[in-house]
């Protein structure tokens, strides 16, 4: 049974009970007066007109205070089915629910508006929670896909690679259609390095000016937003922002820059075609997460570079070039492409190094190295072989090719001067060996040998010059001398560049 139909039923049997004692008191009080008679009858008589008089005034009263009542329960009661449907509405999370509070002059109003204070409070701290939700799911959410990439980086040694992961995390990370990273050469703003979240790109593609469109996170190491926050009724719809940098066109744009300790700097550029533009949010998140991660990929890559780099001269060491080369000799038999290998000795190096001392000496082999990697084409790789000796690793490259590559080098050295600390100039030749794949050779260590056995014909013969093995082309070796005569040259030459479209 309801409080309401309680209440009325107790009402009701309150107002009866009062209403039959009264009568029953005036009822017996009458009777006493009757039978005292003489004056006390005349008083009974005058008591029965009182007595109708109170009974209409009490049934008045007793009416009216029913109403009076019945109103005030009803608003009370109306007031509490509020209050139930309030705290249902805020149980099951309609938050919006409130309770009407016409001046708040009665303890019911006070009430009311005391509860829908209460709901405020509710709702800022329930849209706090929610808050802090959200940015602890992001939180784990960056921290799991910093912790895949830093799993990445440790499985890879290609720098290349490495960064194109990191670009494809980070558009997952902040929802884009579109990601790329620039790194720029060493105290320059000339890319190096560009890869997107497509494919590994060419850098000189690309061309990027430091006062120019990304000024912001090139020059002045702050992020780039674009549009920039608007209010949330405004239309976002907008004309496409051209980025004839990079040559493409999108809708929304955020860039940040790539710093790290160790001189390696770039920038990182997310943006969508089509949807919803960036926030302050994901600005922050991105460069937190941008920093973090960069500083990881920037150390490893300079790990990476001295385990494989010759400390002296800059190029691969001994170790990488073994592993280069048994790469390339793997691909070069299984899909029947030529292979040369080039091994490179400075001539009378250890009397140079007595007369003009070891540092002269460390000297000219940095200068050979840089002829020898400038000399050469991007697909090949120079190596750091021991000493006064440098290899290089030519892919898709005959015997011709590799004739013309080491003649062309030996001359190139030949005529270099190398200047002395008293500015006293200098020449230094080289004796170059070189065999190829499949000609000479079907294993790397035998392409090795024969190599190596073509660099000691030259220091038998002369030195100074370039000789290739080829086994029974001169009676009595296995080594053949490389003819450079010019038109012999320009007969390789013609051979060469119909046969190959690598050879410069």
């Amino acid at each position: 049974m309801k409080i309401r139909t309680r209440l009325n039923i107790t009402f009701t049997v309150v107002v009866a009970a009062v209403l039959i004692i009264m009568g029953l008191a005036f009822r017996a009080t009458h009777n006493i007066l009757t039978e005292l008679g003489g004056d006390y009858k005349w008083l009974a008589g005058r008591l029965d007109i009182s007595i109708y008089a109170l009974l209409v005034v009490s049934t008045l009263a007793v009416i009216s205070g029913i109403i009076i009542s019945r109103g005030l329960m009803s608003r009370i009661f109306r007031l509490i089915e509020k209050l139930n449907t309030f705290t249902v509405n805020m149980a099951v999370g309609h938050d919006n629910s409130r309770l009407d509070v016409k001046n708040g002059s009665d303890e019911l109003e006070v009430l009311a508006s005391n509860l829908n204070r209460l709901s405020d409070s509710y709702k800022e701290k329930i849209v706090s929670l929610e808050d802090a939700i959200v940015k602890r799911q992001r939180a784990v959410r960056e921290l799991a896909i910093l912790n895949e990439l830093m799993g990445f980086v440790t499985t890879e040694f290609k720098f290349d690679i490495i960064l194109k992961n990191f670009v494809e995390r980070t558009k997952d990370l902040i929802k884009s259609g579109f990601g790329a990273a620039i790194i720029f050469a060493p105290d320059s703003y000339t890319p190096s390095v560009y890869v997107t979240s497509d494919d590994i790109q060419d850098p000189s593609t690309i061309s990027i000016d430091p006062e120019g469109f990304f000024k912001a996170p090139i020059k002045d190491m702050s992020p780039l937003r674009l549009p920039a926050d608007r209010p949330e009724n405004e239309d976002i719809s907008q004309e496409p922002v051209k980025v004839s940098e990079l040559n493409i066109e999108v809708n929304n744009i955020l860039a940040v820059p790539l710093i790290s300790s160790i001189n390696l700097s770039g920038m990182l550029f997310l943006a969508n075609r089509a949807g919803d533009n960036y926030k302050q949010e994901d600005e922050d998140i991105l460069m937190d997460f941008a920093f973090q991660a960069f500083q990881t990929i920037a150390m490893h890559e300079e790990i990476t570079n001295l385990a494989v780099t010759d400390g002296l001269t800059g190029i691969n060491n001994h170790r990488h070039f073994q592993e280069r080369l048994a790469e390339e000799v793997e691909i070069s038999k299984r899909y029947g492409r030529n292979l040369s290998l080039l091994i490179l000795d400075v001539d009378h190096f250890k009397n140079f190094n007595d007369i003009y001392g070891h540092q002269v000496g460390d000297s000219v082999l940095k200068t050979i190295a840089s002829v020898l990697s400038q000399q050469i084409r991007k697909t090949d790789f120079p190596a750091r072989y021991g000493g006064e000796e440098f290899v290089a690793v030519m892919p898709e490259t005959d015997f011709q090719g590799a004739g013309i590559l080491a003649e062309r080098l030996r001359a190139r050295i030949a005529k270099t001067p190398f200047v002395l600390p008293d500015n006293e100039k200098v020449n230094i030749t080289v004796s170059i060996g070189f065999a190829s794949m499949p000609e000479n050779a079907s294993e790397k260590t035998e392409l090795i040998e024969m190599a190596d056995k073509a660099l000691y014909f030259t220091k038998e013969h002369g030195r100074n010059v370039a000789y290739g093995f080829e086994a029974g082309r001169i009676p009595g070796t296995e080594e053949k001398p490389f003819d450079a005569s010019p038109a012999a040259m320009e007969n390789l030459a013609s051979i060469v560049d119909a046969r190959s479209p690598y050879t410069k």
